[in-house]
């Protein structure tokens, strides 16, 4: 059996993820905050094992790692997932929400790096799932405390590269369009191409699988992403603004 470690398990992709990869028989280590998530999770399965921390508490993290290794064995595949979502007002700036959002997205990541790392190193191998976002690629609207995060990852996991590849770790960058989670509930505006966590956690499944460092989807949307991307600031602005309402 692969033995996966998650963190952001107690709902949307975190906990799809969980119910997914235990169907198929294999061991689930999952962090989260809420106990309850977790206990609900380990009644309904069977090679689920729940640990409750925080992301943002390092020593936390490395407790969770370390009783995850002596219940099932060394870490097969890190799912590092856990995030927040606040829609911001860039004309209202709140330190402390950006603080929150870098302190879950990017430092939770960090956190359960530090204890995974020398474990795969140890085991002379592993895979390294990091969930980042298409909100990582250019600026969004309402997404000034979230997207800078999401693209501290990309930036992690392509600096990560350089260093684990060469030790037999597989590191990998997922990068979800709009999911529909608690996080995105709050929303006041149309989110194309929404997809449940359960087809997010199939698509980042199916990504696992495949030779690739980054996989974004759903393709239809992506695409549109992508383009975006590369045009011109101030095209990239008018269409976004125009598309989106941004500004009016």
């Amino acid at each position: 059996m692969t033995h996966y470690f998650i963190t952001g398990a107690s709902a949307g992709i975190g906990a799809a993820l969980a119910k997914k990869l235990n169907k198929d028989k294999h061991h689930v280590s999952a962090v989260a905050r809420r106990a309850d998530r977790l206990a609900a999770l380990q009644k309904a399965t069977d090679y689920f094992c729940g640990y409750q921390a925080d992301v943002r508490d390092a020593s936390a993290m490395a407790a969770a790692v370390d009783a995850s290794f002596k219940t099932n064995g060394p870490i097969d595949v890190a799912i590092l997932n856990a995030g927040i979502y606040v829609p911001q007002d860039g004309c209202q700036i709140s330190p402390s929400i950006y603080a929150e959002h870098m302190d879950v997205n990017y430092m939770g990541v960090v956190n359960g790096l530090a204890s995974i790392v020398p474990q795969m190193l140890a085991a002379r191998g592993g895979h390294i799932v990091i969930i980042s976002s298409v909100a990582g690629w250019r600026g969004l609207p309402k997404a000034a405390a979230y997207g800078p995060t999401k693209a501290a990852l990309i930036s992690l996991a392509e600096s990560l590269y350089f260093d684990l590849t060469p030790k037999n770790i597989k590191i990998q960058i997922m990068c979800p369009g709009f999911v529909d989670t608690e996080a995105t509930a709050v929303n006041d505006f149309d989110m194309p191409d929404l997809l449940s966590a359960e087809t997010a956690a199939d698509h980042i499944i199916a990504g696992m699988q495949r030779d690739v460092f980054s996989h974004a989807f759903p393709k239809s949307f992506t695409r549109k992403l992508k383009f975006l991307k590369y045009l011109p600031d101030r095209l990239y602005f008018a269409l976004v603004s125009k598309q989106t309402g941004a500004g009016s």
